[in-house]
Formats: structure tokens, C-alpha cells, sequence
């Protein structure tokens, strides 16, 4: 997956991380520079990618929860981990989880 980052204007410590989805939809989340989380976008194809700090835990806590509530029911996602770099310069985690069978758009 191709993430791309792009500043958010009048606010420089902010950066938002997205992607082209297959399935037509371009799915972003914020990263805010200094700040201890990870925000995160679920596609209505099942793809789903967390921003931040501690990313993929967040994401593997996330997919458990959705699981305990029967959500995602049958469907088995692989992890994924990489960085990009934010317009200041830091790397920025990332974790994507990709489903076996994506939904229909």
C-alpha cells in the first residue's frame, strides 16, 4: 500500500496520512506532532490503518475489540507495519490491516 502525507493547512503540527483504496475511497487519519496516540480510518472495504505513536498495537487492540463484538465476523486480516515522513521531517508510524475478502464498495 502507497500511503501519502500532505501538511494540514494552518496547523503545522499536523499531518494527514492516506491512501487510494481499491475500492474507490481514499481513506486518511491524522498524525498530531508530539501526542502520545494514533488515529485510525476503517474503509467500507475492510482495510483499516492506524497513524501514530504505538500504531500497531493500537491496531491489533482495535481488530481484537471488533472481534469481541462480533464484528469481522470470518474475516481474517494480515498486519502490516511501515513509516512515512511527516512535512517536518519525523518518520511516522503506520499499521495496516488488510482483509482476506474485501467488502463491496
Amino acid at each position: 500500500m502507497e500511503f501519502l502525507v500532505r501538511p494540514v493547512r494552518n496547523q503545522p503540527d499536523v499531518a494527514e496520512v492516506r491512501y487510494d483504496c481499491a475500492c474507490g475511497c481514499k481513506p486518511r487519519a491524522r498524525y498530531h506532532k508530539g501526542v502520545d496516540e494514533a488515529n485510525h480510518e476503517h474503509c467500507c472495504c475492510g482495510r483499516v490503518h492506524f497513524v501514530g505513536m504505538n500504531a500497531g498495537q493500537r491496531l491489533q487492540a482495535y481488530l481484537t475489540e471488533r472481534r469481541a463484538q462480533g464484528e469481522d465476523a470470518g474475516i481474517a486480516y494480515s498486519l502490516h507495519a511501515t513509516a512515512v515522513q511527516a512535512p517536518w521531517g519525523d518518520s511516522i508510524p503506520v499499521a495496516y490491516a488488510l482483509p482476506d475478502a474485501p467488502k463491496a464498495h
